[in-house]
């Protein structure tokens, strides 16, 4: 925000008395309706030097504002696991005595502070293991650092870890961010994932 300046344009020169003095008039250059009007004018830049000072105090006093991004998860397979299979309805799912992975890029504003990762889906019984992740990765490249995880074995699930709050201000300039998710399945098992949801505020 730009600097909130008052500068006041009228200086008050002073009347002299006696037979030499100066002899006060409406018109002159430092008669009385100069003078009114630089003042006039003064309190008019000072009522909107006013404004500006209660539009910023509005403004800090609302604080970061709140965002939740809300995502489906079209997630691409990746290494020898099995691939996750996205339906018409833009879900994730995977069925059977097998391991499954897939991640997918998020898309996140720069400087924002993550707070929240959610996942919502479903699960059948014999979970043997289902992981859920938002990590970064260093461009151009290295080990995805975890931001938050999630699980989640009921039917249905609705999962939420609060993000490492260390690491949880988004550097787009430095880091990729992504999510993965990982399922060991036993007994025919099926996992459906609804939607992951990031919760962040920015300023």
């Amino acid at each position: 925000m730009a600097d909130i300046v008052f500068q006041p344009t009228f200086v008050h020169r002073e009347f002299v008395d006696g037979p030499d003095g100066d002899r006060v008039r409406a018109d002159e250059p430092n008669g009385f309706n100069a003078r009114f009007a630089a003042i006039e004018s003064d309190l008019g830049q000072l009522s909107g030097v006013v404004a500006q000072i209660d539009a910023a105090v509005d403004r800090r006093g609302t604080g970061p504002a709140g965002h939740v991004l809300t995502l489906a998860p079209l997630l691409q397979g990746a290494g020898g696991d099995l691939a996750w299979t996205i339906t018409a309805s833009g879900a994730a799912t995977a069925s059977g005595d097998d391991v499954f992975y897939g991640q997918m890029e998020v898309a996140l504003p720069d400087n924002a502070r993550l707070t929240s990762f959610r996942t919502m889906g479903q699960a059948g019984n014999n979970v043997v293991a289902l992981g859920i992740s938002l990590s970064r990765v260093k461009i151009p490249g290295g080990t995805p650092e975890v931001l938050a995880s999630v699980g989640g074995d009921t039917n249905p699930f609705d999962s939420s870890m609060d993000v490492d709050p260390t690491i949880a201000v988004t550097q787009t300039a430095t880091y990729r961010y992504i999510i993965q998710a990982s399922f060991i399945s036993g007994g025919g098992t099926t996992v459906t994932l609804a939607a992951f949801q990031i919760a962040y505020t920015s300023s």
